[in-house]
């Protein structure tokens, strides 16, 4: 069947739209979140030393992938967040706390500072100073009893 000037007409139209879309989602406009979340781990990298190549494998982004993640230019999957957070030797969640905008973040971040960044040092140092105040017994809580002592 053959197309009429204006369906074929109406067919590029919605083409064009399409790429647009596209464009718009890929405007090199960083989102808000994406680019914290990109700050952030360009910040942890550096904080270590490491370059954007280092984390290629890693991450499993390119160079430029990885620069593009950092600006906030691109989404970046939980995957990534994983990957990344194990190559900077960090658990993901630190990649995903704002110190800036959340008091326990900047808490957390300013005892993560004090001890070089070493969170198994920082997880030991926790567990020491709230094993107390949470009862003795691991992964069950406080009780009724260490609540009202």
């Amino acid at each position: 069947m053959k197309r009429t000037s204006r369906e074929t007409q109406a067919q590029g139209s919605k083409t064009r739209a399409a790429a647009r879309e596209r464009a718009d989602n890929t405007s090199g406009l960083p989102e808000p979140y994406a680019g914290k979340l990109g700050a952030r781990m360009r910040d942890l990298r550096l904080e270590r030393g490491l370059s954007l190549a280092s984390l290629r494998e890693a991450g499993g982004l390119t160079p430029s992938q990885m620069s593009s993640a950092e600006r906030g230019r691109v989404r970046v999957t939980m995957g990534t967040v994983v990957a990344v957070a194990r190559a900077l030797d960090v658990p993901p969640f630190v990649l995903l706390a704002f110190p800036d905008e959340d008091p326990l973040s900047a808490v957390l971040e300013e005892i993560r500072q004090a001890y070089g960044g070493d969170m198994r040092r920082v997880s030991a140092v926790i567990e020491e100073r709230t094993s107390g105040l949470l009862g003795k017994k691991r992964g069950r809580g406080a009780t009724k009893r260490s609540l009202h002592e």
